[in-house]
């Protein structure tokens, strides 16, 4: 670990490591530390090789990335820090060490803290307002210039064909599937019957009412830092997922994080409900970080974005279970097949809410 360290500073006394889980929230993908010197800290990862398969791209994305926000005047009245990109000693974005690890360092932002979940008003407002505030720092950064590192994250049609084809090959044979057979049966029923319109987002696209656009890829409310003392929004951070993209997914997906009040693992289905109040603050925040960057056409796909991003996990989630848990870590066999039904109930309490959801988009 010294080692890596050497590579992007000087340490003028012996450094201090910290794993992220400690300081940083919980890291899902990348190996992340937070490095103390006696004169600075920054944050250190090694790339996950099995989830991005081509970390040069991640790198590459990363650094455009760091020099546009490096240009943008700061236009806020509240506190605002971007994680940028350090390089190495030698002057490169990256390390790769003796076994072909990529390595990384970005710029650490202090005094801040995460929250995993959203327990107030002012939090969803706040977590709202930073991806308006984000999107429009990238409002004027072209999706061309960026790489897609994970192709076909959010495309729903996609997700779809890898469902058909899991369940027409050889993993849904033997005595696989211990899970009770009417969770199984509302899983495929529910599928079946929201098929029609799932491409309803990449239709827009592909007739040029919506445009791809430089967007987060993964805005959840554990990825928004905020201040220890204020609890305001500083910044979002896990930016590997950045790239071109609708922006209708960054939407949909922080709603669909911020707004299920029972959480992934929620034990009672029956609880399982979709948080207006919090809808309600989140998108007056998004609104007032935003400005006018969305047209009204765009506010009137926000219930379906939200909707069909939530329909997305829940159908990756019950895609990964029938192939054997092979992607979600899981801790136990039917933990994938539990997170599906949550999200399916999620989805429905979503449809329920459909006229009060297009009411606050369009306000």
């Amino acid at each position: 670990m010294l080692e890596i360290i050497a590579q992007f500073h000087e340490a003028s006394s012996p450094a201090a490591v910290e794993p992220v889980v400690t300081v940083l929230g919980v890291g899902n993908i990348n190996d992340t530390y937070l490095v103390r010197t006696g004169d600075s800290s920054f944050v250190l990862q090694r790339l996950n090789r099995q989830v991005f398969a081509q970390p040069q791209l991640v790198m590459a994305n990363l650094a455009t990335l760091s020099r546009h926000l490096q240009g943008r005047v700061k236009t806020c009245d509240q506190r605002w820090e971007n994680s940028i990109l350090l390089s190495t000693k030698a002057g490169e974005p990256f390390h790769t060490d003796r076994q072909g690890e990529v390595w990384r360092a970005v710029s650490h932002i202090d005094r801040t803290i995460t929250h995993q979940t959203i327990t107030t008003s002012a939090q969803a407002r706040q977590v709202g307002w930073a991806l308006g505030h984000f999107h429009l720092l990238l409002a004027d950064l072209p999706a061309r210039d960026l790489h897609e590192t994970l192709p076909g994250f959010h495309l729903l049609p996609g997700y779809l064909d890898h469902f058909d084809r899991v369940c027409s090959g050889a993993a849904m044979k033997g005595d696989r599937k211990t899970g009770a057979e009417t969770s199984l049966r509302f899983c495929f029923d529910f599928i079946a019957a929201r098929r029609k319109g799932a491409d309803l987002l990449e239709r827009a696209r592909h007739e040029g009412r919506i445009k791809v656009q430089t967007i987060h890829g993964d805005p959840k409310a554990g990825n928004v830092l905020f201040d220890v003392a204020s609890d305001l929004a500083v910044s979002l951070i896990d930016l590997d997922t950045v790239g071109p993209g609708l922006i209708h997914y960054d939407i949909g997906d922080c709603l669909r994080s911020c707004c299920n009040v029972s959480g992934e693992v929620a034990a009672d289905l029956s609880q399982v409900s979709f948080d207006m109040d919090m809808c309600r603050e989140v998108l007056a925040g998004y609104f007032s970080g935003a400005g006018t960057l969305l047209s009204t056409y765009d506010r009137q796909l926000i219930f379906q974005a939200v909707r069909l991003l939530t329909f997305e996990l829940g159908l990756r989630f019950f895609t990964d279970y029938l192939a054997g848990n092979r992607y979600f870590k899981v801790r136990h066999e039917e933990e994938n097949l539990h997170k599906a039904l949550v999200q399916f109930h999620l989805v429905q309490s979503i449809e329920r809410q459909k006229r009060e959801i297009e009411k606050v988009a369009l306000k």
